[in-house]
C-alpha cells in the first residue's frame, strides 16, 4: 500500500475527501492520483524520529 496526501479535493465511491487528507491505497491508484496532480507521496519521518529515545531516569534524593 502507498501513503498519499491529497493536494486537491477528490471524490471516491461517492465520498468527498478534502485537501490534506492522508490516504492509503494501492500502487496503481496512487500513480494515477499523482499523475493527475491530485495527491503527493506522504512525507516520511526522518529515521532519528522513528528510533525510540533513551529513557532518562532520575535517581531519588537521599
Amino acid at each position: 500500500m502507498t501513503h498519499l496526501v491529497l493536494t486537491r479535493p477528490h471524490t471516491h465511491a461517492g465520498k468527498v475527501y478534502g485537501v490534506g487528507v492522508r490516504v492509503e491505497i494501492d500502487a496503481t491508484s496512487a500513480d494515477w492520483l499523482i499523475a493527475h496532480g491530485i495527491a503527493t507521496l506522504e512525507p516520511t519521518a526522518p529515521v532519528s524520529e522513528l528510533e525510540p529515545k533513551p529513557l532518562q531516569r532520575k535517581e531519588p534524593k537521599q
